[in-house]
């Protein structure tokens, strides 16, 4: 029964995965993205904890266009989910996992967004991407440990980088999509005569 629960939240969560690609793909922003079951580009999205060794990854990538993020990088975490459910405290992982990612990988790391079809932590919503809720995140005892080999105890304010802080805060975006809203993009036709007019101008 356990192992039946979790292949349906691995395709559950597969499957936002490739929504999310197609509807940010379909914004005509972005010059290529992919998810971390691409088989050349996955590597992009894995990383490891500077404590203990564990690696994690982030759910899809990219590349957008267009000015004013012409050429930047992006890796979104995607939550398919029908209510809040966890993802205040996956959000805060999250969090952590930006932080991290900023310091080893900055040339990776422009842009880190949030797609859900559920919001969450409704009370704090205009909070959630400041450097209070960053630093909190950090604050947690699991991620203590990992980012800064710290106990549950320890104070790691001294030791929290305030310019990293505000690095991940400026690159945050928090995406909420309904089913609806994803049809509402541009037509496969007219992106066709928008790749048509660029690769005229860009030959």
């Amino acid at each position: 029964m356990a192992n039946a629960v979790g292949e349906e939240a691995q395709r559950k969560g597969e499957d936002g995965a490739r929504r999310a690609k197609r509807w940010l793909d379909a914004t005509t922003r972005v010059t290529k993205s992919w998810t971390n079951e691409d088989a050349v580009h996955a590597s992009r999205l894995s990383f490891t904890w500077p404590h203990g060794g564990q690696p994690f990854s982030f759910d899809m990538g990219g590349l957008l266009k267009g000015e004013p993020f012409d050429g930047h990088f992006f890796m979104a975490e995607v939550k398919n989910y029908y209510a809040a459910l966890d993802q205040g405290t996956l959000y805060d992982d999250w969090l952590a996992k930006c932080y991290v990612v900023r310091k080893q990988q900055p040339v990776l790391a422009d842009h880190f967004m949030w797609i859900t079809w559920a919001p969450f932590r409704i009370g704090d919503w205009p909070d959630l991407m400041t450097a209070d809720i960053v630093r909190k995140a950090l604050r947690g005892k699991a991620n203590k440990k990992r980012v800064f080999n710290a106990e549950p105890d320890d104070d790691i304010d001294s030791v929290i980088d305030e310019s990293l802080v505000a690095e991940v805060v400026d690159r945050l975006w928090l995406i909420v999509l309904s089913e609806k809203q994803e049809r509402l993009v541009i037509s496969a036709e007219h992106r066709s005569w928008i790749t048509m007019r660029e690769t005229q101008e860009n030959g």
